[in-house]
């Protein structure tokens, strides 16, 4: 055998044993953005891997609007781009917020806090390249809306769908279930495909007003105005006590006690749930009616504590240092970040919308600001190619 045909042997085999190799690479991935990007590569990748199905819960339509799907994206540069132009000198991630269209491939950017589509005038020559960035899916949500082209709800305050601020898909058996939570603080259950709303209490039906809802190790709990957290069963939509009352809240909040009955009817006063190392926290977030000016802003003052629930013992923690960690309290969902690892994020504070802006209170200063960084990163953005 010549030298000719020996090599053109071994650049088969090599070649063979590569496409073998992206086989399996191709079998691993298991988001939309994972195949999307892994198709984009060449025609070889291409033809290894079939473009992802259009999934049926990307829009799914239940009494009188539509479950929209969206997801939360980390992405970071990626360590071989050394390209100036794309390349963040911080190196830091961002989360993103991504809706796709079922009637399109396009996918869109939404924000954070208020679930509108972000068009930064920055922007408007500039694009999201994927394509540099690793992408990790952390996880999905739903939001209620009438149209499927615009997340953004422009409706009048007596609509329905106006007056819910959070809403949880959860499947048990066969039954696909929405817990809607709403402004008034109620929660109305009901089944895909059924009108029929019920109303979640206690067996007392005294308690049926709540400020939060969570999707926790795959049960769903809520938590009421005196930070008691209840887990949901969804055979009965019996609640069952998980925590104990959080009597921190009795001592330390003095400074609002005078204000009780306009914190139990007002939104301005809400505790939140947040999971984090496999632990249920409780975000206690008061905003006062007195204004105070500072950076050219007219700003409310604000209060938050912080109270993580010790299930082996079974008692409240207050909480007064995260560390490096943030908790973001968003439209849809609430989630922890590590603060070294995101771009404008800072350590030990608390970000939360109000007011058309985004605020950001440090735990250990217990002072708000605004958080003109947090979101979006101007580094995400670049020149469209010619």
């Amino acid at each position: 055998m010549n030298v000719m045909n020996m090599n053109k042997e071994v650049e088969s085999s090599n070649s063979k044993l590569v496409e073998e190799l992206w086989v399996v690479i191709s079998k691993k991935l298991n988001t939309t953005i994972g195949v999307v990007r892994f198709r984009s590569i060449c025609r070889l990748w291409r033809s290894l891997l079939a473009p992802p199905p259009t999934s049926h819960n990307l829009c799914i339509r239940h009494s009188k609007y539509l479950l929209l799907q969206t997801k939360i994206y980390c992405i970071q540069p990626s360590p071989h781009d050394h390209n100036p132009t794309t390349s963040s000198p911080s190196n830091k991630g961002s989360i993103i917020k991504v809706f796709k269209n079922s009637k399109s491939s396009k996918l869109h950017l939404f924000d954070l806090f208020t679930n509108k589509r972000i068009q930064i005038e920055e922007t408007n020559e500039k694009v999201l390249n994927l394509m540099n960035f690793r992408v990790v899916e952390l996880f999905e949500l739903y939001t209620q809306s009438h149209s499927e082209n615009d997340i953004k709800l422009r409706c009048v305050s007596s609509c329905d769908v106006c007056k819910v601020c959070k809403v949880i898909l959860f499947s048990i058996e066969d039954r696909r279930m929405v817990f809607a939570l709403h402004n008034d603080k109620e929660i109305k259950v009901s089944n895909i495909g059924e009108s029929e709303e019920i109303t979640l209490k206690d067996d007392c039906g005294e308690n049926n007003y709540f400020d939060d809802i969570i999707h926790y190790k795959g049960q769903l709990y809520v938590v009421d105005k005196m930070g008691t957290i209840f887990w949901v069963n969804a055979f009965t939509l019996k609640l069952v006590q998980f925590s104990p009352k959080n009597m921190f809240y009795y001592v330390e909040n003095r400074h609002v006690r005078s204000n009780w009955d306009k914190r139990v009817n007002s939104n301005l006063n809400k505790k939140q749930l947040v999971e984090y190392d496999e632990s249920l926290y409780v975000v206690d977030l008061y905003i006062n009616d007195e204004r105070y000016y500072k950076r050219g802003y007219f700003l409310k003052a604000a209060f938050v504590e912080v109270y993580k629930l010790d299930q082996e013992w079974g008692k409240w923690l207050q909480i007064k240092d995260l560390g490096d960690v943030s908790f973001v309290l968003g439209r849809d969902s609430n989630f922890a970040l590590l603060a070294q690892d995101y771009y404008g994020c800072e350590g030990n504070c608390i970000y939360f919308y109000h007011e058309s802006k985004v605020s950001c209170f440090n735990l250990k200063t217990s002072q708000p600001k605004l958080a003109d960084n947090f979101w979006p990163s101007p580094t995400l953005f670049h020149p469209m190619s010619g």
